[in-house]
């Protein structure tokens, strides 16, 4: 019998998945979200500074309120999304998100720029961005979620590819204001219009070929045996392992990232060649999703996770020394597949250890930890170099709690892995 956003009988495999078209949404939103609010705010820093006189940490300090406010929306939005499906959320979050950009072309003051952060920003961001669009691509797949995963945060670093070198171009040639308008409308019609036409809510059955790999015609019901209630997780050790590791590792990526074009005007590169290498690193980011994605769905997702981690900690470590051509080369390669493998594992391993049925709930009940990090790591580095006059400590610290982060997910102990052990104990009684 068909059901909502899939017309064809389930016995019959389609040309293309539909499951498919919902990664391609969410590949857009996620990239216009992530790209016009974290990555080029980094290109954004110098003109402000410029402009009002003020500091790194003040700055910065803009991106964790927002942060913040996104943070106590989160649950509510994970909830709502389970309910009614991603499309009525990012359908507000498309506008409000283009609508903050453009208030953002008229701030005159600090306490303005924050408003606009907080109340606005905050909100369209949280709407169209990582927990909706994870989640709806999370319903649509259980046998291939890890590389569909993979796909569609891939979005978040091709963000940075067109919305870095875009934002620089624009603030070159129109300056800083028009260019924060110039952003917000491409966000509203380019955003609108594939959420309207295209995102639907995963059925409740999925088709036969897509929960092949789950023990044939008992694939969904090993699914539904498998989810576990947001209550139920919150009380999982392996909810709070998860949290604490991510927690760790989106406080350091996000700083580093959103520092990085002035760190790297600090040791001695100059803006330009600053925010190509800010946009090659989020391009080697895809390529780390992709490949991080693929993984997954063949290794053992602790030993995957545990080696993005510490690949990270090892590449923030050449920052300083990325003043030399070949450093910064490596740097972009080593941190920028590293780093983007992060949202993939991330989404994979809620959807691992706790189910595809309540995802956006509990990815909602998790988000706010994450984002209560980021939020202290953003102006902590800022503070960091105002203090020190230097990113060195700042460097040292993110890497230290990536190789943390590394700890704390090697005592994952994953739900399906206990679940097959229960299982393979009934099938010997």
């Amino acid at each position: 019998m068909p059901c909502r956003g899939w017309s064809a009988p389930l016995s019959r495999r389609p040309r293309v998945y539909y499951g498919w078209w919902i990664v391609g949404v969410s590949f857009l939103t996620q990239c216009l979200t992530v790209g016009c609010v974290f990555y080029c705010f980094g290109v954004f820093f110098t003109p402000l500074i410029d402009e009002f006189g003020w500091t790194r940490a003040q700055l910065a300090f803009g991106l964790s309120l927002s942060s913040l406010c996104g943070a106590m929306a989160a649950p509510i939005i994970g909830r709502l999304v389970d309910r009614w499906g991603s499309r009525p959320l990012q359908l507000v979050g498309a506008v409000a998100l283009g609508s903050a950009l453009m208030a953002l072309s008229n701030v005159q003051t600090l306490a303005q720029y924050y408003m606009v952060m907080a109340a606005l920003l905050s909100v369209g961001a949280a709407s169209l961005g990582q927990i909706p669009s994870t989640t709806a691509v999370a319903g649509w797949f259980i046998r291939r979620r890890g590389r569909a995963l993979g796909v569609a945060t891939a979005g978040i670093s091709m963000g940075g590819v067109l919305f870095v070198p875009l934002s620089q171009f624009l603030i070159d040639a129109f300056g800083w204001r028009q260019a924060f308008v110039v952003l917000g409308l491409i966000v509203i019609v380019v955003g609108l219009p594939p959420v309207a036409l295209l995102m639907r809510k995963a059925p409740a059955e999925l088709p036969s070929f897509e929960r092949a790999g789950f023990g044939g015609d008992l694939g969904i019901e090993h699914e539904i045996e498998h989810s576990v209630t947001p209550r139920d997780a919150v009380r999982d050790p392996n909810f709070w392992l998860i949290a604490f590791a991510f927690s760790l590792t989106v406080m350091g990526l996000s700083a580093v990232l959103l520092h990085q074009v002035p760190l790297l005007i600090d040791v001695g590169v100059d803006a330009k060649r600053a925010s190509f290498a800010l946009g090659a690193t989020a391009g080697v980011g895809v390529l780390g999703k992709l490949g991080f994605g693929a993984l997954l769905d063949r290794f053992d997702h602790r030993r995957v996770i545990l080696g993005c981690f510490i690949l990270q900690a090892f590449g923030v470590l050449l920052l300083p020394f990325a003043r030399h051509p070949m450093v910064l080369a490596a740097y972009v390669l080593l941190y920028g597949y590293a780093m983007g493998g992060n949202a993939t594992l991330q989404a994979t391993i809620i959807g691992e250890c706790f189910g595809r049925l309540h995802y956006g709930a509990i990815a909602g009940r998790m988000s706010p930890i994450l984002i209560f990090s980021q939020a202290l790591g953003l102006p902590l580095v800022g503070w960091l170099r105002d203090r020190t006059g230097g990113y060195d400590l700042a460097i040292v610290l993110m890497a230290m709690l990536s190789l943390l982060a590394a700890l704390s997910i090697s005592r994952l102990r994953p739900a399906a892995s206990r679940l097959a052990q229960s299982s393979t104990a009934a099938s010997r009684v």
